[in-house]
């Protein structure tokens, strides 16, 4: 069996987000990849079919797909045909900041274990290492390997008291998990379905979806990096550190997908856009 495929389905709607593709992409193109299954959205598609096309010489398709059923439904159509053992799902804003070797070899040990589900970004001086310290768990030399079933998620919930996602977009996951967590996200209706956030679960959702029982993998080294997104870890983006061009404002990137799609109800999708349009405003003065 191969061991991994390169699965997207995103939305390039700007040329600051085609930048960061392009960025993102030649930080791991050069890996061990066996196939790319690759979806595009937005008003920029074109231009990334071309850029793709152009640098991938095998086992790539592209498609198009934007229905009304939402992301979970469509990503479900373009990836049946993917049978490699794991799938990357690409998320254009993050970039490897490590070497080839290094990629692959996390890949490997991966493939070798089993391994279900590990988040590639987001390190955040290592937050997801910190269940290591309540749970059975065996290292090895570029992850760490714990099994997530129902007496270790008992142990981390008593230990931690603000567990971090244990899935989420980010990800490299068993072709299995993959489809068991898309199968399930159909009955998480927090987000709109036009946008991936329902394929991620924090840590009480991989119980109340049935997602317990998969061997689950951190990093024991930091390995891809988010471009501008923080996430509630002060300096730890590429632009924070002052390592990659800070050419728009985070807001005001973000604000044409949240006037295109309603994160959550009315109320909450107008205030988002309200404090959006109020830290634009405030960066400019």
């Amino acid at each position: 069996m191969e061991k991994i495929s390169i699965f997207a389905n995103f939305c390039i709607d700007s040329e600051e987000r085609f930048l960061r593709l392009k960025d993102s992409f030649f930080s791991f193109n050069k890996a061990d990849i066996s196939c790319w299954r690759i979806n595009i959205r937005g008003k920029y598609k074109s231009k990334v079919d071309a850029f793709l096309k152009d640098n991938i010489k095998n086992n790539l398709k592209i498609s198009f797909l934007d229905t009304d059923r939402g992301w979970l439904e469509d990503t479900k159509e373009i990836a049946k045909d993917i049978n490699t053992f794991l799938i990357f799902i690409w998320v254009e804003d993050h970039i490897c900041i490590k070497n080839i070797e290094n990629f692959n070899n996390i890949i490997n040990e991966m493939f070798l274990k089993k391994v279900d589900n590990l988040n590639y970004s987001f390190y955040h001086n290592g937050r997801y290492k910190i269940p290591l310290k309540y749970v059975e768990h065996e290292i090895c030399q570029n992850i760490s390997i714990f099994d997530f079933n129902k007496k270790n998620y008992e142990l981390i919930e008593e230990n931690i008291s603000n567990p971090i996602y244990p899935i989420t977009q980010p990800a490299i996951m068993s072709l299995n998990f993959f489809n068991k967590n898309l199968d399930c996200s159909k009955n998480k209706l927090k987000y709109n379905i036009q946008l991936p956030f329902n394929f991620e679960k924090d840590f009480s959702e991989t119980k109340k979806f049935n997602l317990l029982n998969f061997k689950n993998a951190v990093l024991n080294n930091e390995l891809f990096v988010s471009i501008d997104d923080d996430k509630n870890c002060p300096n730890s983006s590429l632009i924070s550190r002052n390592l990659y061009p800070n050419r728009i404002n985070r807001d005001k990137l973000l604000i044409f997908r949240d006037l295109k799609y309603n994160y959550f109800h009315k109320d909450n999708f107008l205030k988002k856009i309200k404090n959006s349009f109020l830290r634009i405003f405030k960066s400019y003065f």
